[in-house]
């Protein structure tokens, strides 16, 4: 192999590198906007949640304060951890959707 192919071969490998971090970050940052949709969703229905995880502290939280933590995780490199605090956003969200629904005709039994 000569010095021209290595560069090229380098420049390829380089090359998907910058992009896969890229789609880790276009990934975080997809997982964060979908969580804050559901989040505006559950807010119109009343439905807010709080959880407790371990990125607060182990405090229960409001949902807010989860994507803002996520959103710092983002930016200070961590794109996993904040995948996994705005996948844990949308799903308390949809639950407190789920949960909304199914109280809207609920009555006392006596």
């Amino acid at each position: 192999m000569n010095s021209s192919m290595k560069k090229a071969a380098m420049g390829l490998a380089l090359g998907s590198i910058f992009a896969t971090s890229g789609a880790i970050a276009s990934a975080g940052s997809d997982a964060i906007s979908q969580a804050e949709a559901d989040l505006k969703a559950a807010q119109t229905s009343g439905a807010l949640w709080r959880l407790v995880d371990p990125a607060t502290g182990g405090k229960a939280v409001p949902l807010q304060k989860l994507i803002k933590t996520a959103k710092t995780k983002l930016e200070a490199g961590d794109e996993a951890e904040a995948i996994r605090i705005a996948n844990k956003v949308s799903w308390a969200a949809d639950m407190g959707l789920s949960q909304a629904k199914d109280q809207e005709t609920a009555k006392p039994y006596y």
